[in-house]
């Protein structure tokens, strides 16, 4: 989000004026004003963003999604994905909500580097792909992982 970048950037420049501030000579009241001038200003402005965070949360409803909606999308899915409106924003939130983890070894007895994706429902897929030699071009791949690569 958005919001949350500027907020840790606000923070950050409320802690960096608070440490000039605090290391600053009280005995040079010019500096220690204007620089204690800097640091309310900083966290104003944090806590201003953190305001339009409060608002933003506020009017943002929470989604309601039922199971049938979700079997419904499940049985689009396809669709879904090669539909031209579909940015790949979305695409790659899709992905992390389905795959858990992808954990990667390679086989050097059969030279192919092997994918094991973890989906978030349990289930597990193999995918085994050729290890390219220093110097071989890159070779299309096998047609047996296709239909992952065209699905992603």
């Amino acid at each position: 989000m958005l919001f949350s970048r500027d907020l840790e950037a606000a923070r950050y420049a409320a802690d960096r004026a608070f440490r000039q501030y605090d290391a600053a000579d009280p005995a040079n009241r010019l500096v220690a004003s204007e620089l204690e001038a800097r640091w309310n200003r900083a966290l104003a402005h944090a806590a201003e963003i953190e305001g339009k965070i409060a608002m933003h949360d506020v009017a943002t409803p929470a989604p309601i999604a039922d199971p049938a909606s979700f079997s419904a999308l499940a049985s689009n899915l396809k669709t879904v994905w090669d539909a031209p409106t579909t940015a790949a924003r979305l695409k790659k939130r899709m992905v992390r909500t389905l795959i858990h983890e992808v954990v990667t070894d390679i086989d050097d007895v059969a030279s192919e580097i092997v994918l094991i994706v973890h989906w978030v429902g349990g289930a597990h897929s193999e995918l085994r792909l050729p290890k390219r030699r220093r110097g071989q071009p890159t070779a299309p791949l096998p047609t047996s992982s296709r239909p992952y690569v065209n699905w992603w």
